[in-house]
């Protein structure tokens, strides 16, 4: 009977660990040449509040942090080797960017899903990309069955189109990003009529770009324009949460009160402890008179953010228009 020399034995062996590191190699680098052929690819769809795609590798974080993401829903499951370690570089990715990574594991295996929770969390990962403040990037390894599984939950039950994330630079041009980038510069150092210039380059805005428009005209007291602005992002993007607050505060700069108040109070509806949401709700009462709902939504502006300056201002006068109707009538 024929047996193998020791020589033959260890080249195997050789072979199948090179085989074995090299494979572990690939899986831990999604974005090689040899895995970059199944990786999602682009839609064309217009970004509005959520993007999808496949595991973002280093280059990406800049382009996605043009883009306005500071949410990333991550669906790896940390209990498969590779991708508890690419889950754990990610974190640190977007720690250094200044993003957030939430983790709600959907094990795939060649789109075929395994695990209890794979339903839940789809659902769980679709509500978290829609109560994130700025961009949510919604991401598996590939970008295909579990980022297509929460798309499919957000066209359903949210109503929200999500563009899919590929590469840099898909679907916004380079000098549109910079445009956008300066414009949110400026706006950060209260240059708004700069920060509208800035903005004025780009022929096509997306509704980050438009909101970004209408609040440096609204700060500009340019309140039906910044109406205007506010009106076609929401267009784009019936479920933005910025828009709709820009909205409700260019109605009650036009002094349209009873619309505001309107706004506001559905708005709190939506979003119960948000402290921009309460306070425009106080001030709506307090263009009105309403002496006692502007000072109980105050109240409750402040027992969610204690530290609001212009609030605890407006708490106090209230209360001075209050008081004469608490003093005793013979006083």
């Amino acid at each position: 009977m024929y047996k193998p020399g020791k020589r033959i034995v260890i080249v195997v062996l050789v072979l199948g660990l090179a085989g074995f590191a090299f494979g572990v190699w690939v899986l831990l680098h999604p974005a090689s040449v040899f895995v970059q052929p199944w990786r999602a690819v682009r839609a064309e769809a217009p970004v509005k509040g959520v993007l999808l795609g496949p595991y973002p590798v280093e280059e990406d974080f800049a382009d996605l942090k043009k883009r306005g993401v500071t949410t990333i829903i991550s669906l790896l499951e940390p209990n498969v080797p590779y991708e508890k370690v690419l889950l754990e570089r990610e974190r640190a990715l977007a720690e250094s960017h200044g993003m957030t990574v939430k983790n709600f594991p959907m094990g795939s295996i060649l789109g075929q899903k395994f695990g209890e929770n794979y339903s839940k969390n789809s659902k769980a990962a679709a509500e978290a990309a829609l109560s994130a403040d700025g961009v949510a990037y919604i991401h598996c390894y590939l970008g295909l069955h579990r980022a297509r599984n929460v798309q499919r939950y957000l066209d359903e039950h949210a109503q929200v189109q999500a563009q899919t994330y590929a590469t840099t630079g898909a679907g916004v041009s380079g000098a549109d990003m910079e445009a956008e980038d300066r414009a949110t510069r400026l706006f950060g150092e209260d240059r708004f009529e700069e920060s509208l210039s800035a903005l004025s380059a780009v022929k096509d805005k997306g509704p980050r770009m438009l909101r970004l428009e209408g609040w440096s005209l609204y700060r500009l007291h340019r309140n039906d324009e910044a109406h205007a602005a506010f009106a076609r992002a929401l267009a784009l993007s019936p479920n933005d949460k910025d828009a709709r607050i820009g909205m409700a505060y260019s109605d009650l700069a036009r002094k349209r009160l009873e619309q505001a108040q309107q706004d506001f109070l559905e708005l709190r509806r939506l979003y119960p402890t948000d402290g921009m949401v309460l306070q425009g709700l106080g001030n709506a009462y307090f263009r009105q008179a309403r002496w006692k709902e502007a000072e109980a939504v105050f109240v409750e502006t402040l027992r969610h953010d204690p530290g609001n300056g212009e609030v605890k201002d407006m708490l106090e006068r209230v209360r001075r228009f209050m008081a004469p109707d608490s003093a005793p009538a013979d006083a």
